[in-house]
């Protein structure tokens, strides 16, 4: 049981990196190139997904913090 919940979450992960990188690489693609090959990129993601993963997370929900913090400041200075 423990097994496959590891294994699920690593799964989960990984799709989640490979999307964030299909995101990134579609922004940052030139006009004029044929496809987009990320090579080792995708290995890594795969292999370190559930790393990646929680580092994502956990800066997103920093900056997401830092915003607020910054709307509660200027609110109280008016």
């Amino acid at each position: 049981m423990n097994k496959n919940i590891i294994f699920a979450i690593w799964i989960v992960s990984a799709i989640y990196c490979v999307y964030k990188l299909y995101k990134r690489s579609k922004s940052t693609s030139f006009d004029g190139v044929i496809g987009y090959t990320p090579g080792l990129e995708v290995i890594m993601v795969i292999i370190l997904g559930p790393l990646l993963a929680v580092i994502d997370i956990s800066l997103t929900w920093i900056r997401i913090y830092k915003e607020a913090e910054e709307a509660r400041r200027r609110a109280e200075n008016k």
